[in-house]
């Protein structure tokens, strides 16, 4: 892309200023990431903005023969494009391929894949990409569930287990949950599941950013843990509030249900586009 594109791409996924997103890709040799923490670290970037929530236009396609869930994203470059005949077709054959070939370790190399994007790309008339594919299976008494947004763009996988839960009951609770996490872009499972790379990778801007408002070492020691506690209530399935009470948390919300189905609620896993 040019900087133009770049600059452009910088400020929908960040809300910083022109200017601003010029000089953060100047100053970091183009490199969207490290432009991105540049822009927070001196606080002009929106934290609800991370880089991998952004909204690309294309369609995420779900298939299921029953016991396994595949769940495919095809890329392109503007929403009419992702709403033709043609395109919807190849997404639905790239879903479809993947829900057969669940031996591949990584979709996104597979050269079945590219061959299918290669035959039907040139008649989109722009770039056609594959964001990737995810095929799952349950785990004996498991439920998976789906849900893909309105728009196509934005779906969901969520794996649940519910020992002594109706399973029409799970397969309800699932599907909430998977809605949840495709409008609240949640991130993991829980606090324990955030990698230590962007534990540390936060610290890092909350540091700068302290310093820059004249804050004491000590001072901004001693804020490093809420703001931690609050990352991941803002990024952790369980830790965020649920959608119909924003006082009270997915985690309380299903030890609720628990008590009340008399079993035991748990998310396993969720992955989303």
């Amino acid at each position: 892309m040019s900087l133009a594109e770049d600059i452009k791409v910088l400020r929908e996924k960040t809300g910083a200023g022109l200017m601003d997103c010029k000089k953060a890709l100047e100053q970091n040799n183009n490199d969207m990431e490290q432009a991105i923490v540049f822009l927070r670290k001196k606080g002009l970037a929106d934290m609800a903005k991370r880089a991998d929530r952004a909204t690309k236009e294309g369609r995420v396609s779900i298939k299921t023969d029953g016991k396994n869930f595949a769940m495919a994203y095809l890329g392109c470059e503007t929403d009419f494009v992702a709403k033709t005949p043609d395109f919807i077709g190849l997404a639905d054959a790239i879903a479809e391929y993947v829900l057969q070939h669940p031996e591949v370790a990584d979709y996104t190399a597979d050269e079945t894949i590219k061959a299918m994007i290669v035959e039907k790309a040139p008649k989109f008339g722009e770039n056609t990409t594959f964001k990737g594919a995810y095929n799952w299976a349950a785990a004996e008494g498991n439920v998976i569930a789906t849900y893909t947004h309105s728009d196509n763009k934005k779906a969901a996988l969520l794996e649940m287990a519910g020992n002594g839960v109706a399973a029409d009951k799970l397969q309800e609770i699932a599907r909430g949950l998977a809605m949840h996490t495709v409008g609240m872009q949640s991130m993991w499972v829980e606090a324990k599941d955030i990698p230590q790379a962007d534990i540390d990778k936060e610290l890092d801007i909350y540091r700068t950013q302290a310093k820059n408002e004249g804050k004491t070492d000590e001072m901004i020691e001693k804020m490093l843990p809420g703001k931690i506690k609050k990352f991941a209530k803002e990024t952790c399935l369980l830790e965020q509030p649920t959608i119909k009470d924003n006082k009270k948390s997915v985690a309380a919300y299903l030890e609720e249900e628990s008590k009340n189905l008399g079993g035991e609620l748990k998310v396993v896993r969720f992955v989303r586009f």
